[in-house]
């Protein structure tokens, strides 16, 4: 792996908070102290191995220690390579991830239906300030899911931008990422722009409902590419910019590590939908077992 061969007792502190919106609120009643974890961890020392890290996971009883550990090690490299412009170890970032949240039962990890129809489950979180802000994620695209959504509804709000530049590593499958550019001043404008409005949840990470309401401001879309990107592959989309992405491997599945960073700069979200929809609300089904999918996955690499 590419990542720094030790870390700091600090570092590990600094990834405690942000690993942890990655899970459900319950996980938090069994996870240890980030104090008796650093005890556990380094004794006296101020640094370890990663080596030394994955011995400790080997022989701790504790899965959801053990779970956490394999995380931070998995989300330590994505950011590592993304940071360093390196080429990601798939597989062995992909055995990490899919380990910690195969090591604890399913209540405990959050799970839920994105509205572009992929299964998004956060492992890495921090959000303060915004130029810092960090967000990783599990992607899983299945037909299996599609039971679980209203199909036209994802088709008509697909279309969207983001705040923050945007990173998609793909573990398996095949992902298609259109590209969009839009004219305001077009006479033959069959869209508009909506807003996204959440819910509140119990947690803020994944929403269980959102609502699309349009702003009034109609615009012609222009697609200006279509991409498909293969295993091992990646793209990335820049703040504020158009684009829509899914997944061409049925009945096969797809899947990526999908990071956001505002280290890169900031833009506006909005979602591009028909313009004589007024709004339109998005439930999202949460907290989907996902360890039929992993084993699909698996199969597949």
């Amino acid at each position: 792996m590419n990542q720094e061969k030790t870390i700091s007792r600090q570092e590990l502190t600094e990834f405690y908070e942000p690993l942890l919106k990655g899970y459900s609120e319950s996980f938090k009643t069994k996870i240890n102290t980030i104090e008796n974890i650093t005890k556990t961890v380094f004794n006296d020392a101020n640094e370890v191995t990663i080596d030394q890290l994955k011995d400790f996971c080997h022989t701790s009883n504790d899965n959801f220690l053990k779970s956490m550990i394999d995380r931070l090690i998995g989300v330590r490299e994505i950011i590592y390579c993304r940071e360093n412009n390196l080429e990601l170890k798939m597989l062995a970032v992909w055995r990490l991830i899919s380990n910690s949240i195969r090591l604890i039962p399913s209540e405990f990890t959050i799970s839920s239906i994105g509205s572009q129809g992929f299964l998004s489950i956060p492992l890495y979180k921090t959000d303060k300030p915004l130029e810092a802000f960090d967000f990783i994620r599990l992607h899983i695209w299945d037909d299996s899911l599609d039971k679980y959504m209203d199909l036209q509804k994802c088709e008509d709000f697909s279309i969207h931008s983001h705040t923050f530049f945007a990173k998609s590593w793909i573990i398996t499958g095949q992902i298609i990422n259109n590209r969009y550019e839009f004219d305001l001043n077009s006479s033959n404008s069959k869209h508009s722009f909506f807003e996204v409005v959440y819910n509140d949840s119990l947690n803020q990470v994944n929403q269980h409902s959102s609502k699309a309401v349009n702003k009034g401001k109609n615009a012609e879309l222009i697609k200006v590419s279509e991409e498909i990107h293969y295993e091992s592959g990646y793209y990335e989309i820049k703040p504020s910019k158009l684009h829509k992405s899914g997944h061409k491997n049925s009945p096969l599945c797809s899947a990526t590590f999908f990071s956001f960073t505002g280290k890169d700069g900031l833009g506006k979200s909005f979602v591009i939908g028909p313009k004589e929809i007024t709004e339109s609300e998005i439930n999202r089904k949460m907290n989907i077992d996902p360890i039929y999918l992993l084993d699909k996955i698996d199969k597949q690499l």
